[in-house]
């Protein structure tokens, strides 16, 4: 088995989504002087996730998601009354400062352009800020096609965001491996596009959605020993 193309997520699999939201969160509440205890920020962090899920899910769009974030999270939490856009603007010109990346994520783009595989990019996310961080993060050059969900129009797992992607690249999904952490939104979306995914399950999370990625693998090392077998064990 062999592909011509890998499409990588961006937040969780190349840079550290908890890093990032760590900094954001504290750049944020630091500025306002709100309370930010562990407690608070685990409830901000389940409040926000199932907010994604909505929209993954279809039932939420990214501009409601983006007004509802901090307003109902700041009305609910301190009973303070916010323009949710306006504080969501803040946020996010924090997040696109933060862009450490996970462990072996460089070694493994070197190696992967080695082999003369075609690298890309499809996330849920804004263009510019997911280009800035790439940049700052020292890796946008290795990646022939970037694609966003703002750009889209649509958010994984949505299928028209992948018709979208695969209008604009050399390759079709029977030489494409879609390489991810997002169950809902990665693993879930190439599935039923028809196309194969790999897992970076680097959270130890539970595959509780019956979905079948055909490797699953926690860590960049073990993902380099798949590409140079040719994406066997």
């Amino acid at each position: 088995m062999y592909f011509k193309q890998i499409i990588f997520d961006v937040d969780d699999t190349l840079i550290d989504f908890a890093d990032t939201e760590n900094f954001a969160l504290h750049s944020l509440f630091n500025a306002h002087q709100w309370e930010l205890t562990d407690e608070i920020q685990r409830q901000y962090h389940a409040y926000n996730q199932g907010l994604w899920r909505q929209l993954e899910n279809g039932t939420l769009t990214y501009q409601e998601l983006s007004e509802m974030v901090f307003h109902n999270f700041l009305k609910d939490t301190f009973n303070i009354e916010v323009n949710g856009l306006a504080v969501m603007d803040e946020y996010r010109s924090y997040f696109s400062r933060a862009y450490k990346l996970l462990p072996g994520v460089e070694d493994t783009l070197r190696f992967a352009q080695k082999q003369n595989l075609e690298l890309t990019i499809l996330t849920n996310g804004e263009t510019f800020m997911q280009r800035h961080r790439l940049e700052l993060a020292g890796i946008k050059d290795y990646f022939d096609l970037i694609v966003t969900s703002e750009e889209a129009g649509y958010s994984k797992p949505d299928s028209r965001i992948f018709d979208y992607f695969f209008a604009r690249t050399k390759f079709g999904p029977e030489d494409t491996v879609f390489f991810g952490d997002g169950l809902q939104s990665d693993i879930l979306g190439a599935e039923n596009y028809g196309f194969s995914s790999i897992w970076y399950n680097h959270r130890h999370r539970k595959n509780n959605m019956n979905l079948h990625p055909l490797f699953e693998v926690t860590t960049y090392p073990q993902f380099v020993k798949l590409l140079k077998n040719n994406f066997q064990k």
